[in-house]
């Protein structure tokens, strides 16, 4: 598979490099301002420099927002004709990026969160109905190779998933501090408070990975009745405080998804 990236930052470039190491593409053209450019190793300052004749089979689109429909809108027709495009692209609709292409290739949207930088993502995929099953199964086959990659059937889902999974790690992170914050309050140094946070946070979702794991019943496992973990959940659930933040949160990061998506 003959693959174009039109930028490789640190999303794109966690994901071409896992493709190559994996060896689920064959070669890599590389458009990016930022790198040093070299036409013989197929990495490129602007698209216009790419071969016109070159004909790619997928198409990645790992630029800021703002620059996603002139990217495309610059591909010939011989390099985007057999072509799958996979767009990055934060808040672009399918229907932006499909117009911006000229409708010349089927488009896919795809949500990764960070963890694909060291093959743990979570991935929310999206495509219209014009995309055959072949190229969907390759295109789940190359987002498994960073991590779990899911389709939804609605483009709206995306931002739904975007709540949850693409900005979920920072939340994750946030807990992850201010544990460790408590940890130096009760008299940890910083270090021992921080790596205590980080590899229980490892633990807890390696056993939330088991299979037929259940939140609910991995959690109850922990806590003893009057024990130390029962006073601590006692004081998160009082008045379902921590649930009720956590709605309001990830009802916060759902609708500046969709303002994002309208423009």
């Amino acid at each position: 598979m003959d693959v174009l990236f039109i930028g490789y930052g640190r999303m794109g470039g966690a994901l071409g490099d896992a493709w190559l190491k994996s060896a689920l593409v064959n070669n890599l053209t590389v458009v990016d301002p930022g790198l040093p450019a070299d036409p013989r190793a197929g990495v490129f300052s602007q698209l216009a420099d790419v071969p016109r004749e070159q004909a790619f089979q997928l198409i990645v689109l790992a630029v800021k927002p703002a620059y996603a429909s002139s990217a495309l809108a610059g591909l010939s027709d011989r390099q985007c004709n057999q072509a799958t495009v996979i767009s990055v692209a934060a808040g672009i609709t399918e229907h932006t990026l499909s117009e911006a292409v000229g409708r010349r290739c089927p488009v896919v949207r795809a949500m990764p969160n960070t963890p694909v930088l060291v093959g743990a993502g979570c991935t929310g995929l999206y495509a219209h109905g014009q995309l055959d099953a072949a190229r969907k199964a390759a295109i789940s086959q190359l987002f498994e190779a960073v991590g779990a990659a899911y389709w939804v059937e609605e483009e709206a889902m995306l931002d739904a998933v975007t709540a949850i999974s693409g900005s979920g790690p920072a939340y994750y992170h946030l807990f992850s501090e201010a544990l460790a914050q408590a940890g130096v309050k009760l008299g940890l140094n910083a270090e021992l408070a921080k790596n205590l946070a980080a590899q229980t946070a490892f633990g807890a979702a390696s056993l939330q990975h088991q299979p037929h794991a259940d939140f609910t019943e991995l959690r109850v496992a922990v806590t003893s009745p009057n024990g130390t973990t029962a006073a601590a959940i006692e004081v998160f659930e009082q008045q379902g405080k921590l649930r009720e933040l956590v709605g309001e949160a990830t009802g916060a990061a759902y609708r500046r998804s969709v303002e994002l998506s309208q423009g």
